[in-house]
């Protein structure tokens, strides 16, 4: 008998680290990340929002960053532009003469807002110890 208690002794803590596996990377795929909105198969540029509101960006600061990239800025159409804010796509109004095409004088505005500590307000106990 005492042979058929350590079995079933071994079984049960098989038993448990078992279902303490499936549950943890249930649980670990259920989590989201922040970053499920990026396509990894598209290029991406950052630039910087310093203050809160109405932003433009023209055909001359996009073309040089770009040129700098080896991008011809006249292969891109303007129905394809993209920004993104706080991990959402933002609205755009891009002034493109109606050719569909980013030319000089074109630019692109849209409503954005300065960094704020926004994702980062989970790590405070007391959201005023993030700063400006």
């Amino acid at each position: 008998m005492p042979k058929t208690k350590e079995m079933k002794q071994i079984k049960n803590k098989i038993l448990l680290l078992f279902l303490s596996v499936v549950a943890f990377s249930l649980n670990y795929k259920g989590q989201t990340f922040g970053n499920e909105w990026i396509d990894y198969n598209q290029k991406y540029y950052s630039f910087k929002v310093t203050e809160t509101g109405i932003q433009r960006i023209n055909y001359n600061d996009l073309q040089t960053a770009l040129s700098q990239n080896g991008i011809a800025i006249s292969s891109i159409p303007t129905s394809s532009f993209q920004v993104f804010g706080k991990e959402k796509e933002v609205s755009l109004f891009i002034q493109d003469g109606g050719d569909g095409q980013f030319n000089n004088g074109d630019y692109i505005e849209f409503y954005a807002q300065k960094n704020d500590g926004w994702l980062d307000s989970l790590l405070f106990d007391n959201h005023e110890d993030i700063g400006d």
